[in-house]
């Protein structure tokens, strides 16, 4: 095999693995929109295994690069992809520990779908970008289509995230009760941010290629 073909390989191996957490994180969200307990945690928990795995491959990635013969501004592109892609899984997995530790927090019925929604727009943009990241090598309009399905994703999330923020103002909470929904909220919005990231990239590869 190639080097560029092996390394194509675990970058793709390495987005569904992503994508595999952030549909865990939903699932969780899911679960804890219903009130189903002990789902929400197992959910959890696997978005945190989920997570170790996806480092475990970008760790395959950087190993690859170094040895490949790659042109340095590949090598180097190729890097920034893993690593961003990475950080949807590690934002995925923060916000699942914030949502393990406010799961007994009583919160209005709409507050918590919000956040469903928002975690079934990162996991909609999330195999966006997974489905990206499998087109390299090929024509580039279908990536750039796919970026621009990204942003139009992570603009949705920013807008429920706006309006959390001007509806939950009237929320009565504790002060340590109100730290963590807004961590949840955010870092849950975060995700988003770090697949558009991601997509970025793979424009960067688009003007490479041209």
């Amino acid at each position: 095999m190639k080097t560029t073909d092996k390394t194509h390989a675990l970058l793709v191996a390495h987005s569904q693995k992503v994508l595999l957490a952030v549909h865990a994180l939903k699932s969780a969200a899911e679960a804890w929109q219903r009130g189903d307990r002990e789902p929400t945690e197992h959910f959890i928990a696997e978005v945190a295994n989920l997570e170790k795995e996806a480092d475990s491959i970008r760790r395959s990635v950087t190993q690859e690069l170094s040895r490949s013969q790659l042109a340095h501004s590949f090598t180097e592109l190729y890097r920034r992809l893993v690593h961003q892609t990475d950080d949807v899984a590690d934002t995925a997995n923060h916000a699942g520990q914030y949502l393990l530790i406010i799961k007994d927090l009583l919160l209005p019925p709409e507050f918590k779908s919000d956040v469903v929604k928002m975690a079934s727009l990162s996991q909609e943009a999330m195999a966006n970008l997974a489905e990206a990241i499998s087109s390299l090598g090929e024509p580039s309009e279908r990536r750039i289509e796919l970026a621009g399905r990204i942003s139009d994703l992570e603009e949705a999330i920013d807008d429920i995230e706006f309006k959390v923020q001007q509806e939950a103002s009237g929320l009565r909470l504790d002060t340590w009760s109100a730290i963590i929904f807004w961590r949840l909220i955010m870092t849950t919005g975060r995700i988003a941010d770090c697949v558009e990231d991601a997509a970025d990239e793979l424009l960067a590869y688009q003007e490479r290629e041209l």
